[in-house]
């Protein structure tokens, strides 16, 4: 069952890639009613610390009296900084997150695995991210995040990302069974699985391997589109708004609706409220058209 949500309360610029979508500054209960105001069933964890016990109670009973559902809370840096100093302080962060998202009651706590660099995992990128190393510290790191923290309702996940250990559908089933962890959790991002033409023309077919091999670990899921720059010769993918692309947003609605556990469908990376909305649009009727009401 799929709970669909985006950003609300959006500042003069959204945030985009590798920043929380989560609002800041607003009263708990007033953003919730914003939440459920746009039809949306999950939100985006609103911008708090593990060391604000009060404003978490707060988030959590508001939501909760609202029916809506809190889908992650994301921290996305690098966990695999060459700086030692900077890599301890970013698995403190994450270790927090999903203790915050315990507590909070979110879904899961998400961060990419990152990159064997110094600063930013995001955008410096090396082939020893795709080294049997790196699939090792991967299971390492999940595993000392859960053993740390000992959730009993939120899940760890890495964020999917096709420049690192966690870039295809077999890769991910073999983490699920190294890390061998009941709260390591998949969250399920149909676009960043798409990284070459064959995946962009057969996005429907990736969502379907997903679920047959993983769908019971899905905990969470990413939605956006995503368009093929032409003409060019090299590869140049895009994200844009829904319905200017190719995902295929029924396929995806109807196998994860069909799964028994909820899962927060999550818009993200878009300019504007404006821009939400007319997604929110397409992605319904694509959704109603499959059969799924959203």
């Amino acid at each position: 069952m799929i709970r669909f949500g985006g950003p609300v309360n959006l500042p003069a610029r959204a945030p985009g890639a590798g920043e929380s979508h989560g609002a800041s500054g607003a009263d708990p209960q007033v953003l919730a009613r914003a939440v459920k105001a746009k039809g949306y069933r999950a939100a985006y964890t609103p911008q708090v610390s593990l060391g604000e016990p009060e404003k978490i109670k707060a988030v959590r009973e508001a939501f909760a009296a609202e029916d809506i559902m809190l889908a992650e809370v994301g921290y996305w840096e690098n966990i695999m900084d060459l700086d030692s100093n900077e890599r301890a302080r970013h698995r403190r962060a994450v270790a927090d997150a999903l203790a915050l998202a315990e507590e909070v009651g979110a879904r899961c706590a998400v961060d990419i695995f990152g990159s064997y660099c110094r600063g930013n995992g995001n955008s410096v990128h090396t082939a020893r991210n795709f080294s049997a190393e790196a699939f090792e510290d991967a299971v390492d790191m999940a595993r000392y995040f859960i053993d740390a923290v000992k959730p009993k309702s939120a899940y760890f996940c890495y964020e999917i990302f096709p420049f690192s250990v966690v870039d295809s559908p077999e890769m991910i089933e073999k983490l699920i069974r190294a890390v061998d962890r009941r709260q390591f959790g998949v969250h399920l991002d149909l676009v960043n699985l798409v990284n070459c033409p064959r995946a962009y023309w057969n996005n429907a077919d990736i969502a379907r391997e997903c679920v047959r091999r993983f769908g019971s670990r899905i905990v969470a899921a990413h939605v956006k589109d995503i368009k093929m720059k032409e003409p060019a010769i090299s590869v140049i993918l895009e994200e844009v708004v829904a319905g200017e692309g190719v995902i295929d947003f029924g396929v995806f609605a109807r196998l994860l609706d069909d799964l028994p556990q909820e899962i927060p469908f999550m818009m993200e990376h878009l300019a504007s409220e404006a821009e939400y909305d007319r997604a929110a649009v397409y992605i319904r009727a694509c959704a109603a058209k499959a059969g799924v009401q959203i």
